[in-house]
Parts: structure tokens; sequence; C-alpha cells
């Protein structure tokens, strides 16, 4: 059974949050990527990516991931991104080698505080 991904956008004046559930792969990865760097103003000091509910990411929505680190990095943005410690996407990112200048946290309420 396949699980579409969904996406929650949440403004304030210098923090996005994004809350994605379901699948992350290469059938939305590109539509999530835009959709998130499209959502992103240049007033906005942190980006927040809560991954917690994802059931499943593939190796399109890792790059996704990279590529909207990339795009913040060059702004002086700030990523976080929320995935439990156990989980199989926190090791996919870590076996990836996702950049330690961009944390990764437990939870949403760690990653805003």
């Amino acid at each position: 059974m396949i699980f579409p991904a969904d996406l929650r956008i949440e403004r304030s004046n210098l923090r996005t949050v994004v809350r994605l559930t379901g699948e992350i792969d290469l059938s939305n990865a590109g539509v999530l990527r835009r959709t998130i760097a499209e959502s992103i103003s240049n007033q906005v000091i942190e980006l927040v990516v809560d991954l917690g509910d994802v059931r499943y990411l593939d190796s399109a929505g890792i790059a996704m991931l990279f590529d909207l680190s990339r795009r913040l990095a060059e702004r002086e943005q700030r990523l976080v991104v929320v995935v439990p410690s156990g989980s199989l996407i926190r090791r996919s990112l870590d076996a990836s080698g996702w950049p330690p200048k961009f944390p990764m946290v437990e939870s949403l309420g760690e990653a805003t505080e």
C-alpha cells in the first residue's frame, strides 16, 4: 500500500516549521522540495523539518533534505531536522553523511525551544 506524503507548513516571523507525514520517495520528493523551498522567505532564520511521522524515506527524500540544507547554508539560514534517534530514517541520514552543522533533534518541542 502506498501512503502519499502530507505537508503542513507553519510560519512565524523568524521560523518556518514543515511537518511531513507518510512516505517520501522519488514520486513526490521533487514537489515537496519545491514547495518547502518556496515557503522560506529571506527573513526566516530557521527551517524546522519534522520527519517524526514519516514512515518511509528513500534516497530521493534524502537528496531533497541535502538540497534544502545547501540552499539554506547559502542564505545563512539554519536547518533543524526532527527525527527520533531510534528510527530507520535517522540511521539512513547518519549513514548518508548528514552534515553535523544541521542538527537532528528528537522532538518538535526540542527544535523550537
